[in-house]
């Protein structure tokens, strides 16, 4: 047996007894996930679902920050990189600062926890809404201008 397949059954058999002692995560911060919720739907590109990551007052609570500053969806300009508006996207949406309040930090503390990525490096929140027949076409995260680049650069990983 190579030593790579050692090391996959290792890390199963760690997961295992991991997920057989508890069914949940903590980080310091106190956020909890439960790995038992969670289900990868991509292999390429990887994606996964979360069923319940957010609480019903989660959920309420975003939507009461946003309700009263919900605008018109722009993108960025791919050689600029202002903000302008697009066919492409036809969302109304809003941006919630980090940290906004406690409820916003304990959201940002368990996608912190769950992507395994410093909370530091997360985005203000996006709320968007999208309305019979609108849309948002595919695209990539990607920039090519300097704006974006030093906002803090490329994604490398989004948590809708």
């Amino acid at each position: 047996m190579s030593m790579y397949c050692r090391g996959l059954l290792l890390f199963f058999a760690i997961f295992s007894v991991l997920l057989q002692f508890s069914t949940s995560l903590i980080s310091s911060s106190g956020a909890i996930v439960n790995p038992s919720k969670v289900k990868q739907v991509s292999s390429k590109p990887r994606a996964f679902v979360y069923e319940g990551f957010l609480t019903e007052l989660e959920c309420d609570h975003m939507g009461s920050l946003a309700k009263a500053s919900l605008k018109r969806s722009a993108v960025a300009d791919n050689d600029s990189g202002e903000s302008k508006f697009s066919e492409v996207r036809t969302s109304s949406g809003t941006f919630i600062s980090k940290a906004k309040d406690p409820i916003v930090s304990g959201i940002e503390d368990k996608i912190s926890t769950w992507t395994f990525l410093p909370k530091e490096n997360g985005e203000d929140m996006q709320v968007l809404r999208y309305e019979h027949g609108q849309k948002y076409d595919a695209h990539f995260d990607y920039f090519h201008d300097k704006v974006n680049i030093v906002r803090g650069g490329h994604r490398i990983a989004t948590v809708l």
